[in-house]
């Protein structure tokens, strides 16, 4: 008779406590800060190698730096010796080669009564780091794919063909969007539509605008934000990345810079009020920070990015190029977006992550 009592009564115990020790953890998640920057650091894009290092590059320096969540410092991968800064990066096992990177860099007048791009002087480069690894430390392949002369300021990249190298590469200030042939070089504007136009340059705290911004592929779709326009939008493409027709929005976060997708889930950095959001279906969730703990809040966030790909087991696949081990969600912060424009810095940029929880 005891035996079975005590069952019951530890049948009832489980059932009442583990729906709770299982239950999801809800939003607003904490943000883990894996590395801080100087002061008046703007890391601007990140791209994930295999190796699960993160590549960073810098609105602030012609850098490319490789981050090491388990080393305390940072590793310069290239220095772009005739550019001052340095913006969209993409390169993905699953998409392209392996190690192989593809870099917009450019000029930026830094002065924070001026701060903006210098027209004619973005680029874009294949960066190729098979063998830029310890212990044999060679130096990153860099070389020129190319100049686009009639640019204002670069941002986005994303693949649009594997097979022929080609790429969509996005003007955020000019609103359009250009096809590159990674092979040859050739460059030709595709898209420009109303949806990836900014704002009048006087319509917000800096001294340019910034319209289309990050962008992906999926689906016979170029999805997009528009940071000025504080929209998400999308557009189908034909193979050649011409238009099928306008640009539809698709959601409303504020400020929108990077996203990525997690199923029918899409997170977004929002740059303006310097929080992490989610949108599920037509509702917009705050997922980071926690409004009690402000030391981990990511200001200014710039770039959304999963952690590193596990092979060998099953896998979400997501439309930012590469695909999410569903868990680590790596954030690039600039530690705040006005300090550039009044020149009076109070933190440097981060390589962050929000532990997402399905």
């Amino acid at each position: 008779m005891y035996p079975s009592i005590l069952f019951s009564v530890l049948l009832l115990f489980t059932s009442s406590i583990l729906p709770a020790l299982c239950k999801p953890i809800e939003p607003p998640l904490p943000v883990k800060v894996f590395y801080q920057f100087p002061v008046g650091t703007w890391p601007e894009d990140m791209a994930v190698r295999e190796n699960g290092k993160i590549l960073t590059t810098f609105l602030t320096s012609p850098d490319i730096l490789e981050v090491d969540t388990k080393a305390n410092s940072p590793r310069l991968v290239h220095t772009f010796a005739d550019k001052t800064s340095c913006t969209g990066i993409f390169g993905s096992p699953t998409t392209m080669d392996k190690d192989v990177f593809y870099v917009i860099a450019g000029n930026m007048d830094l002065n924070p009564s001026s701060f903006g791009p210098v027209r004619g002087s973005w680029s874009v480069y294949r960066a190729t780091l098979r063998h830029h690894h310890h212990p044999t430390r060679k130096p990153a392949h860099v070389s020129l794919v190319a100049d686009f002369p009639d640019s204002i300021m670069l941002s986005g990249i994303t693949m649009l063909h594997r097979r022929k190298k080609w790429f969509l590469v996005g003007d955020s200030s000019a609103g359009i969007v250009y096809r590159l042939d990674g092979v040859s070089g050739k460059v030709a504007k595709v898209l420009d539509d109303p949806l990836m136009k900014p704002k009048k340059p006087d319509s917000g705290p800096l001294t340019f605008s910034v319209g289309i911004n990050k962008m992906t592929i999926h689906d016979g779709h170029l999805y997009f934000t528009n940071t000025d326009r504080n929209i998400f939008a999308r557009v189908a493409i034909h193979e050649d990345s011409n238009p099928k027709g306008s640009a539809e929005v698709l959601a409303a976060p504020d400020s929108p810079t990077g996203f990525v997708y997690d199923g029918d889930d899409v997170y977004f950095a929002q740059n303006g009020d310097n929080r992490l959001a989610r949108v599920r279906g037509n509702i917009v969730t705050t997922i980071a920070p926690d409004v009690t703990d402000r030391e981990s809040e990511p200001f200014g966030p710039t770039a959304l990015a999963w952690g590193k790909i596990h092979y060998g087991r099953k896998l979400v696949t997501s439309i930012n190029g590469g695909t999410n081990d569903g868990d680590k969600l790596l954030i690039s912060t600039n530690g705040g977006t006005a300090q550039y424009l009044t020149g009076e810095y109070t933190r440097g940029g981060t390589i962050s992550q929000v532990q997402i929880v399905h």
